[in-house]
């Protein structure tokens, strides 16, 4: 997927929503996972809030997902928002803010995965297709923050 200026998005962005139809969407959010990556099967990308300093955030409602989804129990003001966004909303990748929590959220999630994969393989040997798959997803989030760092 494209942001504003034609840049790809991908898993490790930082990006910039604006112009979306709830306040609480807008603003600055790292692309935790995309169409495409291990372990994920959405079509869309699911992103995080972060501060304009690079922290991320901790706040209850720090999750978004773009195309922007819409909850809410009024359906009415669920297709406003829907329209007002597919007409007005945009994102764009920045690159003047600091990824280095981003980088190591990203190596935590992979170092978090060792007991798991060492129980699946324990379990079910190095060859059963899960322990692959979390092994295929560890290697994913480790390039990740291997990438940010170098940038």
């Amino acid at each position: 997927m494209l942001d504003m200026n034609n840049v790809e998005i991908k898993t490790g962005d930082v990006v910039e929503i604006s112009g979306a139809y709830f306040k609480n969407d807008n603003g600055l959010y790292f692309v935790e996972r995309s169409a495409g990556d291990p372990g994920w099967s959405g079509s869309d990308h699911s992103l995080r809030k972060i501060s304009k300093t690079g922290k991320l955030s901790t706040a209850k409602h720090n999750i978004c997902f773009w195309p922007i989804m819409i909850t809410t129990n009024s359906w009415i003001k669920r297709a406003e928002a829907k329209q007002w966004n597919a007409e007005h909303a945009r994102i764009q990748v920045r690159n003047d803010i600091d990824r280095s929590k981003v980088a190591e959220h990203f190596m935590e999630e992979a170092e978090g995965m060792i007991p798991e994969i060492e129980r699946l393989s324990w379990n079910f040997g190095d060859d059963c297709q899960c322990t692959k798959d979390q092994k295929e997803r560890k290697a994913f989030l480790e390039s990740v923050a291997k990438e940010i760092m170098s940038a």
